[in-house]
């Protein structure tokens, strides 16, 4: 009887505890939406402090290396950020990492697999630069996921595992809009701080790879490779001060400048450990006859390179198909399956003529995705930047039709089941006042090393949200209890 006794009184202290943290849940939930909503207001009735703070803003942007497009631009960034539940980015977090873990068995299995291997025909570089050995096991290592998330509902549309941008761009944001004259005492009493966690992420991913490839230095030498027209005006200025801060050198290196010597990668007469590639892969098939050395030493796997060109696979649209396909689920767990069916939209390459639709049936894919335009979004597999994206529910019939003809029986084409994008209200600086308007969010998750290190958003008014389409940044904040 006493240990009956004894058992129920725990279980009501543990109902009692989860009841509590409950009410404490919407106690602060509610203090913060009543001082979100007192700040904004604010900044409606007072526009020209507003202004002046934003100028300072982003006077500090351009000090802190946040420039955008190479020739000086600012980088476009919201008057306010966003804040998430804690629930929320702790889903956004949880299932960034399980597709990741998704991915690299796509990827491995490209490798082992040829049916798995035909589903990507067309790799938009050399196969054998893919075929070449990393050193490490891990297939990507610096990733971001792009998801749409409307507080309840979450769907990731794209996996960005290419050199993916903006790496620099969080833990710089998020310290300055903690300095905010305006946003400070919201930030710092609802949001903890992050302590730069995703370029300290970024340099313990390179140090790891590294490590695991052979590498025997403490503190070797990195190159971030890109070519001279790209090196300077980007977010890799903000990583590499970072990395030189933290006792790694650090430089900015033309692919087309090295030399291969000996088993050795130099610039110069420096000798490099590390390269980190920051840009696209496709980018790197310019200048073949100048980029020898800087390949050979790559084949040879004489040089540490992340992104591995390996990594390529999982940023293809193919990924998405290969995965949303339910014939290809006997290459995961169940747990795996049940994660792709509720977080990835259906997704088709345009040369399975026919297949089964996301209703389940079977279809003739140039009719179905004819008839069902406004319910389905095509896209080139290796595209980027929001370009040649047809959405159907804003695209003319005709030009739809005319796309769809085009592309089928096109691997290097996808066709996606659309995603609702939700729009919020966000203030923004028009006329010389503060008014509140609609835009088109994202949510970009970012993977280093397959742990989730950070998140940026992106808003747009179109519904293909994408910065170098003319989209901004929004710093995303987790609104937390503790």
């Amino acid at each position: 009887m006493a240990k009956s006794t004894k058992k129920s009184s725990k279980a009501k202290v543990e109902k009692s505890t989860a009841k509590k943290k409950v009410v404490d849940k919407a106690v602060l939930e509610d203090s913060f939406h009543k001082a979100e909503e007192k700040t904004i207001e604010w900044m409606m009735k007072n526009p020209e402090k507003m202004i002046k703070e934003r100028k300072h803003f982003m006077q500090q942007l351009l000090k802190k290396r946040c420039c955008y497009g190479g020739k000086g631009g600012i980088l476009p960034i919201t008057i306010s950020p966003l804040f998430l539940k804690e629930e929320s980015m702790r889903l956004i977090a949880d299932v960034g990492e399980q597709l990741d873990r998704i991915l690299d068995k796509v990827t491995k299995a490209y490798f082992e697999d040829e049916y798995v291997a035909s589903y990507f025909p067309y790799t938009d570089i050399p196969k054998e630069w893919i075929n070449w050995d990393s050193g490490y096991e891990k297939p990507t290592i610096l990733n971001r996921h792009d998801a749409i998330f409307d507080g309840k509902n979450l769907k990731f549309i794209e996996f960005n595992t290419d050199n993916p941008g903006g790496r620099g761009w969080s833990d710089i944001s998020e310290e300055l809009f903690r300095k905010h004259t305006i946003y400070s005492d919201l930030i710092n009493k609802f949001a903890p701080p992050s302590e730069r966690r995703m370029l300290r992420a970024l340099k313990d991913s390179l140090l790891s790879c590294y490590k695991e490839w052979g590498g025997k230095k403490s503190n070797p030498r990195v190159a971030l490779v890109s070519f001279k027209k790209f090196l300077a005006g980007s977010d890799d200025e903000i990583v590499r001060d970072y990395l030189i801060e933290n006792g790694i050198e650090t430089n900015f290196v033309d692919a087309r400048d090295f030399e291969y010597r000996k088993k050795k990668l130099y610039s110069g007469n420096v000798p490099f450990d590390i390269v980190n590639l920051t840009l696209r892969f496709t980018f790197f098939k310019r200048f073949p006859n100048e980029m020898k050395d800087f390949l050979a030493a790559i084949r040879d796997n004489n040089i540490c390179c992340v992104n591995h060109f390996r990594a390529l696979i999982a940023s293809h649209k193919e990924a998405l198909s290969f995965i949303t396909n339910e014939e290809n689920h006997h290459y995961f767990t169940e747990e795996e399956a049940e994660c792709i069916k509720k977080y990835v939209p259906w997704t088709r390459k345009m040369d399975e003529t026919i297949t089964i639709s996301k209703e389940g049936c079977d279809v003739a894919l140039q009719e179905y995705v004819i008839n069902h335009q406004e319910e389905l979004v095509l896209k080139p597999t290796a595209g980027a930047g929001g370009y040649d994206v047809y959405v159907g529910k804003v695209t003319p019939k005709d030009e739809w039709i005319g796309a769809v003809e085009s592309a089928i029986g096109c691997p290097w084409w996808i066709v996606q089941e659309a995603v609702d994008i939700p729009e919020y209200e966000f203030p923004v600086l028009r006329g010389n006042k503060v008014v509140l308007e609609k835009k088109n969010l994202n949510v970009n998750p970012y993977i280093f090393k397959g742990k989730y290190v950070g998140c940026l958003g992106r808003i747009s008014e179109s519904k293909v949200i994408n910065v170098s389409a003319g989209g901004g940044i929004i710093p995303i904040f987790e609104l937390t209890s503790k």
